[in-house]
């Protein structure tokens, strides 16, 4: 039986189109909430997700810091944790990459603030292959319904901007508009926490957000102040597409009703 098991196993990763992904789990506390995630339910959705075309790799990398001994609303959260953060992914998620030649796949899933999302996905960046995944309330599954709705996005990027903007980014509800700068904002036409429901919807932020910060490079903006309502995957998204050589500063912010928080600077 173990030779069996064995030999089927080895059909199923030689089969072509069948990938190895490394899941990458971050958590941090949400103001009072603890987030308690289970990396079996991590390699359960890998696979369902993919229709069993992705496997987890042996190795996983979790950056559980559920416990974090400061909330969101500490003055001192943003320099600890992402101090915190960057010694994860330095000590443990980059070695891995370097072993593996810089050309891993990746699984990421995140329960943090957003600008923690944000950072993990500016640490990581776009050149490696990574799947993101969202929807932790539904175990991270994907909506396998036909009918289940596309989102569709918004932005107007005037010819000419000053070096320094505000970012206003309203996906998964209306962001509130800072004040003291110009803003520009890219919306989704119809705003819902539960917006991105399948990986293809991922991707779709993903090529419209990355068309918005062309147009905002080409308008003039070099320095940006982010200001997101955003879902789980499209915040780690928004890290890991802010374009490496094009913008001299990148700030993200925080909504603490009534006021917004500066919260990290991903660059």
């Amino acid at each position: 039986m173990k030779r069996e098991h064995e030999a089927r196993i080895e059909r199923v990763y030689s089969a072509t189109g069948v990938v190895e992904s490394m899941p990458v789990v971050m958590s941090f506390p949400i103001g009072a909430q603890v987030p308690v995630i289970d990396v079996r339910n991590i390699h359960y959705a890998m696979l369902t997700n993919s229709n069993f075309n992705r496997f987890p790799a042996s190795t996983s990398v979790h950056i559980d810091q559920s416990s974090f001994h400061l909330q969101d609303s500490d003055p001192d959260f943003w320099v600890n944790a992402q101090r915190a953060l960057t010694q994860q992914y330095e000590q443990r998620v980059l070695p891995e990459l370097t072993a593996r030649g810089g050309a891993a796949h990746l699984t990421i899933a995140g329960f943090a603030p957003i600008p923690m999302l944000m950072k993990l996905g500016a640490l990581i960046g776009d050149k490696t292959p990574a799947t993101i995944l969202d929807l932790p309330g539904e175990r991270w599954l994907w909506d396998t319904r036909e009918a289940c709705p596309e989102p569709s996005y918004a932005f107007t990027v005037p010819p000419t901007l000053p070096r320094e903007v505000s970012v206003v980014v309203s996906i998964s509800g209306r962001a509130q508009h800072p004040v003291g700068r110009d803003i520009v904002e890219f919306q989704a036409v119809a705003p819902d926490r539960g917006i991105i429901r399948k990986e293809a919807h991922v991707q779709q932020f993903r090529t419209n957000f990355n068309a918005f910060l062309q147009q905002l490079f080409t308008a003039g903006a070099r320095v940006l102040h982010i200001h997101p309502a955003t879902p789980l995957s499209a915040s780690i998204e928004i890290g890991r597409t802010v374009l490496p050589k094009a913008f001299e500063e990148v700030h993200v912010w925080e909504w603490q009703a009534p006021n917004w928080k500066s919260a990290l600077r991903l660059k």
